[in-house]
Parts: C-alpha cells; structure tokens; sequence
C-alpha cells in the first residue's frame, strides 16, 4: 500500500511539474487544438517551477507547426516571462492579440520590448520600447530603455514592475493616472517628476523604491492611495499638495528614511499603518482637518519625541501610538471621545498624558 501511495504521488509530482502543453524552439506554449490557437506560458506547473526559462533576446512567431498541426500565437498567459531576469529582449508578432495578467513583471535586465507593426490591439510607436494599448492609450508593459510617447493617457497596472534597472523617466503631461503596482520595486530609481496632469497615484504605485529619495506630488493629486510609497526606505523628503484630502492605508510604512513631514489642511484622514515603523521620523504636525488617525498609524515610530493632536480628531485607532519608545508626553484634546485598543501600549519612555472626559 505505501509503494502504491509512493508512486501515485510521483505521478502526481511529475504531471504537476509540466502544465504547458509543448515546446517548440525554447518557447513553452498551452494548445487549443479546437481553433489552431497557442497561449506563450511559463514552464512547469506554477510561474516559478523554472528560474529563467526565457532569457537572452526572444522572438515570438505567428505561428508553429506541432505534430503536423499549424498553429497561430494568439496570446501571452498570466506570468508568462514572471521573474525571467535573464531576459533582454521580447518581440511580439501581430498575431498576439491578448496579453495576460503580470506578463513582464520583475524581468530585471529587459531592456527592448519591440510590437511589430501591423498588430491591431498593441503597438510600439515612435520606438518607445514598451507595449501600448492601442485603442485606450495606456502603457502596458515597459523596460529600463523604455521613453513614454506624448500620447499616452495612462501607465498601467504593473506597468515598471520590478524594473530594477530604470533610473530615471519622464512622464509627459498627457498622462493622467499612475496604475496600481506602476513602479513596484524599481530599486534604481532616484528621482522622477510626476506632472500635473496626473490625478491619481494607484495602490502601491511607487512601493519598495528604495532608491527613491524625494518626489514631489503635483496639485493635481487627490488622494495617495494605499501602499503608495511602503518600504521606500530612501525617501528623505515629500511634498503633500493641498489638493490631496487623504493618506490611505501603510501609504509610508516603513519610510525609515523620512525625518520630517508637514500634512496639508487638506487631509482629512490618516489610514491604518500610515506612517508604521518611520523610525526616523522625529516630529510631524497634524493639521485641524484630521478627525482621525488609523490603527497602527504610529506603530513603532521610535524616533517620535512629540506630537500635537488637533481639537478635530475624534478617534485614535487601536495601537496608534504602539511602540513610540520615544514620546514622553502627549495631550489629547476634548474632541477625542474613543481612543482604541493599546493605543499607547509599549510607549516605555511616556511619563504624562492627559485624558479628557469626552473619552469614553
């Protein structure tokens, strides 16, 4: 019976190991022999079964012949080229009419993305080095050599995801919204100037930038959505403009780097884990617009000394202040009638507070 389950259980490994149907000339590909279709996936069973099953320069086909079948490349699947940090170089036929889900995402050294001309859904134009949508503007996909064309409305989800090699980019004034994960760990970039155009800063736009050392934020912006700028261990400085109304959720969770920061009279709220572990983090003003501070807003600011609570604030979120070994002193002012649970717990250097009666 154990020799049985022992080589079910290899059968299983083993059939597990490779979901992609074939591959024919280092490209791994899942077949549909209904329509003579072909999807470019990973090898193996998940995304990372293979390290760098693509690297070097690769050029998709229009077509292959298989078992004496023709069939047409007509898509790329979910996290197809996912990690391939050997990959320089992609060219994508006019065939390709649908791309998948993190397709380039982390594919550190790419450095040329070429659409050839004649493909109805995506382009390269004037040379970008990048993939276009072409009937929504957006930017899709880019690389460290990558120049954004002025006609571009939008840089998409997981646009520069993982491109470790761009250091710097312009973004020109046609664009409107920074998507969600647009500049996720771009480890090598320094600076970069967002112009007013843009209205919208996606989730985890600028996350684990690193090298990031200060951007300022144009009036255009309204909100800094959450994860923004997480793990940007780098940025010494930022500018919040007026036009911005709230910080959402771990938005500069552990910016360890940041020393300082003035919040406009704009915003109205500081999401949970806002400002979690900026240990650097020595003083901050809170404008008379806040009315309330997230859980874990502080946490672990040990570098916080003092901090005035405006009369607007109704509410301190559970472990507000957890952790502030640095605070000694704190008032609360009348208009707080809730503080949550811990809100101070572990604040070893407080030696005063002062609760009002409104806390409840």
């Amino acid at each position: 019976m154990k020799k049985l389950f022992l080589l079910l259980t290899l059968l299983l490994c083993t059939s597990m190991a490779w979901a992609h149907d074939v591959e024919v000339d280092g490209i791994y590909y899942n077949l549909n022999q209904t329509n003579k279709t072909a999807t470019v996936t990973f090898k193996g069973y998940y995304p990372d079964s293979y390290a760098n099953e693509y690297s070097g320069e690769i050029v998709i086909p229009e077509n292959f012949i298989y078992d004496g079948i023709t069939y047409s490349v007509t898509s790329f699947g979910d996290y197809c080229f996912l990690r391939c940090t050997g990959l320089t170089s992609i060219t994508i036929p006019n065939s390709v009419t649908s791309l998948g889900s993190r397709c380039f995402a982390n594919c550190a050294r790419l450095e040329s993305i070429e659409v050839e001309s004649g493909n109805t859904v995506y382009d390269s134009r004037e040379n970008c080095n990048a993939i276009i949508e072409t009937s929504s503007n957006t930017m899709i996909a880019g690389c460290k050599n990558t120049t954004i064309p002025n006609s571009v409305k939008s840089l998409g989800y997981d646009c520069f995801s993982g491109c470790t090699g761009l250091t710097s980019i312009t973004i020109p004034n046609s664009v409107t919204s920074l998507g969600s994960w647009c500049f996720y760990g771009c480890t090598g970039l320094t600076s970069i100037t967002i112009p007013n155009s843009v209205t919208r800063l996606g989730v985890s736009c600028f996350e684990r930038c690193t090298g990031l050392t200060s951007i300022a934020i144009p009036n255009s912006v309204t909100s800094l959505e959450d994860n923004c700028f997480y793990d940007c261990t780098g940025l010494t400085s930022i500018t919040i403009p007026n036009s911005v109304t709230s910080l959402g959720s771990y938005c500069f969770h552990d910016c360890t780097g940041l020393t300082s920061i003035t919040i406009p009279n704009s915003v109205t709220s500081l999401g949970s884990y806002c400002f979690h572990d900026c240990t650097g983090l020595t003083s901050i003003t809170i404008p008379n617009s806040v009315t309330s501070l997230g859980s874990y807003c502080f946490h672990d600011c040990t570098g916080l000394t003092s901090i005035t609570i405006p009369n607007s604030v109704t509410s301190l979120g559970s472990y507000c202040f957890n952790g502030c070994t640095g605070l000694t002193s704190i008032t609360i002012p009348n208009s707080v009638t809730r503080l949550g649970y811990a809100c101070f717990s572990g604040c070893t250097g407080l030696t005063s507070i002062t609760i009002p009666n409104s806390v409840t």
